[in-house]
């Protein structure tokens, strides 16, 4: 008891000397993303190396400091020297990683902590996602209210918070209910009894997963084999911690293993969230790619799954399961086993066979049903989901499992049909009458392949509801009235075929389609097929649309004799149609429709036009002039003379706007003035027969 006293003054007594004289000292352990095997974390670990006890164990000094309520200054000498680290760092053109601090209940006591760490790593200039808080399960209970509240302070300010020791105690899952960390790590006890037999690994596995689906990151601590990283790995543990990396080791050292070569390295920051997606996918779980419903039996004994990295040149696969590997090594005679992970595969080659359906599924964003064929003629089929884009090679991650292999036949699958049609068709659906289930093949617009997208239950239903997303607004209450279970039957029955059109908005902007419905030959199924009729719908209607204006200005022109010609001018475009015109308009050859319509007018007056009225209209008629007397007065409105036959005409041109649709134009009207014979017997032009029209 005496030593134990001893002990408990010299520590207190002496903090102040070790904190100036640097008897304290940090040393950081590096946590590696399990992905690419490059540094992503670093945790930072105090050590007390006294001139005259020798080393002293944290397990020693940190209980004496807590319950003195001093231990507060020492987590906050750490963090100014992993802000200093960082600076300097920054300045040899190394990557910054975030640095985790561990904080014990006693800071929390002490000061306001997370104030103070606020202040400090703002004053330096470091930005707040660099530094990470960890803290461990036993402080939560201790005032379970105050420290949720202190956490959130922490995450609202952008930090994030680990919780250290995750399954070290009896409430961890409990306090996962109501405290949203951004990462668990996973106490080292649970790979103490990695090699005891399946049951500790299907429990780290379900635990993994158990945080991956609430949204949390993983790292597992105390890492010491390749058998134990490539298990972790396989399960989906975004990061590792542990010796078989490294041990702790002060700044001093690591920038000597960068200078020698020997580092680890860090990983490009702009990168991580990829690599995390990546990591998160359990290899033993085909829920995540599938959607399937997996099972206890021969937990690890799963279908082959793994991760393929995909570029425009470039496949490679980055995580694989050792199910997967057979399958590669079976049917393309590459053993995965013997290399590293991400190595690089020709694409040209047989292990690339799904290279473009990898490429249009990373591009599609959607998860994609395959069918393939293999060299000895059996038949592939599987499943692939996109995973993530990485921001900075543009490389895009999907994730891909083989859900079956069947025997060589010379059986045709609706794949195969689908491919077929690809040319014509955007979307092709096989529905069974009898339970409403289908499968749907897709392709992008103007593809020339179809993939098996999904399979499905409750086709009218799942109709119904795409209608809301993927059918032009517009659209949706014809379509929802004439698209029914009765109307379709009905109609193959009485026309042997259902067919309506509309306007699909996948691609953005509103697109015309054609769906057509037939039976199938042999059994209670319809197959729907979807074409893609935008160019030909658009085309129609601007031949309607031009008809319709062709027989409003004919009707005009009706009204009246004394028009010379009547244009329609698009304002923005300046192109322009002309319409209807008289025989004396024709004798001057002018175009009927082209561009530049302001600009062609007033090239055409140096030719037709009286001389002395050239320069004024050339002042008065430009689009922005035209444009502003019809915003202001309703209409635009000059006078001039065209030379007819030799002879002086006068004219009146008037424009004016109107809207067809959603589309404004111009239209210009020439009337030539009405020629009236006065008293005196002269012949006169007079326009004020058309004031106010």
């Amino acid at each position: 008891m005496l030593d134990q006293l001893d002990g408990v003054r010299y520590i207190i007594n002496r903090l102040d000397q070790a904190l100036e004289e640097g008897w304290i000292q940090v040393y950081y352990q590096p946590i590696v993303r399990a992905v690419n095997g490059r540094v992503c974390d670093e945790e930072a670990l105090c050590r007390w190396i006294d001139p005259v006890k020798g080393m002293l164990s944290p397990s020693l000094f940190v209980p004496i400091l807590e319950t003195a309520r001093l231990m507060y200054r020492v987590d906050l000498y750490v963090l100014d020297r992993i802000l200093a680290k960082m600076h300097a760092q920054r300045e040899m053109g190394l990557q910054v990683v975030p640095h985790s601090l561990n904080l014990s209940r006693a800071d929390f006591d002490a000061c306001d902590i997370v104030e103070e760490i606020r202040r400090r790593v703002d004053d330096a200039g470091i930005a707040r996602d660099r530094l990470t808080i960890e803290i461990t399960e036993s402080i939560i209970g201790s005032d379970f209210d105050f420290i949720k509240a202190q956490i959130l302070r922490f995450q609202a300010l952008g930090f994030k918070v680990w919780m250290d020791d995750f399954g070290s105690g009896y409430s961890s899952l409990n306090v996962l209910q109501d405290i949203h960390f951004d990462l668990v790590k996973f106490d080292m006890l649970f790979l103490k009894s990695f090699y005891k037999g399946a049951e500790s690994k299907i429990i780290l596995t379900d635990l993994i997963r158990m945080a991956i689906d609430l949204g949390v990151d993983t790292v597992c601590e105390g890492v010491e084999t390749a058998e134990e990283v490539e298990f972790l790995r396989e399960v989906g543990c975004s990061k590792l911690q542990g010796y078989y990396y490294s041990r702790p080791n002060p700044f001093e050292t690591i920038l000597e293993r960068y200078r020698t070569g020997t580092a680890i390295g860090f990983e490009n920051p702009e990168e991580a969230e990829y690599y995390a997606a990546i990591g998160r996918v359990n290899l033993f779980d085909i829920t995540v790619i599938a959607d399937k419903e997996s099972t206890r039996k021969d937990y690890f004994n799963t279908l082959p799954a793994g991760i393929l990295e995909v570029t425009d040149r470039e496949l490679d696969y980055v995580r694989t399961n050792p199910a997967y590997r057979n399958f590669i090594k079976r049917y393309f005679g590459f053993d995965l086993a013997s290399r590293p992970d991400g190595f690089s595969v020709n694409p040209e080659g047989p292990p690339a066979m799904f290279l473009k359906l990898v490429r249009q599924c990373g591009s599609g964003g959607k998860r994609t049903l395959y069918d393939g064929k293999l060299a000895d003629g059996s038949k592939v089929h599987g499943v692939m989901n996109p995973v993530g884009k990485n921001p900075v090679t543009g490389a895009t991650a999907v994730a891909i499992a083989i859900l079956s292999i069947s025997a060589p036949d010379q059986s045709t699958t609706y794949a195969d049909i689908a491919r077929a049609l690809a040319a014509d068709y955007y979307n092709i659906y096989v529905i069974n009458l009898d339970t409403d289930e289908f499968i749907e093949y897709s392709s992008r617009v103007g593809g020339e392949e179809l993939a098996v997208e999904r399979h499905g239950t409750d086709f009218f239903e799942s109709a119904k509801r795409d209608t809301m997303t993927r059918i032009y607004e517009e659209d949706r209450a014809s379509f929802l009235a004439w698209f029914s279970r009765e109307n379709i039957l009905r109609e193959l029955q009485e026309q042997g075929v259902f067919t309506t059109t509309y306007r699909l908005i996948d691609t953005g902007a509103p697109l015309y389609a054609n769906m057509k419905i037939t039976r199938m030959p042999g059994g209670n199924r319809i197959i729907v097929g979807i074409s893609i009729i935008d160019s030909q719908m658009k085309q129609k209607k601007h031949q309607e649309d031009l008809q319709k204006e062709r027989d409003m200005m004919i009707r005009v022109m009706a009204l009246s004799d004394d028009y010379l010609s009547l244009y329609t001018v698009d304002p923005d475009t300046g192109d322009f149609i002309e319409y209807s015109s008289s025989d004396d308009y024709d004798t001057l050859g002018l175009a009927k429709e082209g561009s530049d319509f302001f600009g062609q007018s007033v090239r055409n007056a140096e030719t037709y036009f009286y001389p002395e009225d050239i320069p004024a209209f050339r002042r008065q008629f430009t689009l922005a002039n035209v444009m502003r007397e019809i915003r202001a007065h309703g209409s635009f409105k000059t006078q001039y003379r065209l030379l007819i036959n030799g002879a002086p005409r006068p004219v009146t041109l008037k424009a004016a706007l109107f809207k067809e649709g959603e589309e404004e134009k111009l239209v210009v009207g020439i009337r030539a003035w009405r020629r009236r014979i006065t008293e005196a017997g002269n012949l006169i032009f007079d326009d004020e027969y058309y004031e106010g029209d």
